[in-house]
């Protein structure tokens, strides 16, 4: 997490300003953060709505939105049938990737956005995942857990 050395308030690497007193943040703590697991290689998922679960193998990308199958496009992590449409999952949007510091989320410029524990990424930039988060793909809540 980043620290504004301002007024105190805890943000999500990558943030670029405090919600709180608009002071520009560096991203340089997250790198000693001991929240930030490294190296994770399985990711298991839970999508509370429809209680689907299953396993993730982070060895490759993991592209995560709904199916096209006119572009002959599926997604890793297949939300379509969780109320995907509905939810606001768009087709490609997000992505889970490997990076030095650990598994890390990248929103993919999705219409409906991408959330961690109540804060909205920022396209483009990567979020790292701690062991246990919680994130929203549109309005539809999955729960990730790295082993």
């Amino acid at each position: 997490m980043i620290l504004c050395e301002t007024c105190g308030t805890r943000h999500l690497p990558g943030t670029l300003f405090c919600k709180e007193c608009g002071q520009f943040l560096l991203d340089d703590a997250s790198q000693d953060d001991p929240d930030i697991q490294p190296r994770q290689q399985t990711i298991h998922y839970l999508i509370p709505g429809s209680r689907r679960q299953g396993t993730l193998d982070s060895t490759q990308p993991i592209w995560i939105g709904r199916a096209d199958p006119d572009e002959q496009y599926w997604p890793q992590l297949d939300l379509t049938d969780d109320g995907g449409v509905e939810m606001g999952v768009s087709r490609r949007h997000a992505l889970i990737r490997k990076e030095d510091r650990g598994l890390v989320l990248v929103d993919q410029f999705s219409v409906n956005g991408t959330w961690i524990d109540q804060e909205q990424l920022v396209p483009d930039q990567a979020y790292p995942l701690s062991p246990a988060t919680q994130v929203r793909f549109g309005r539809l809540p999955v729960q990730l857990f790295l082993e």
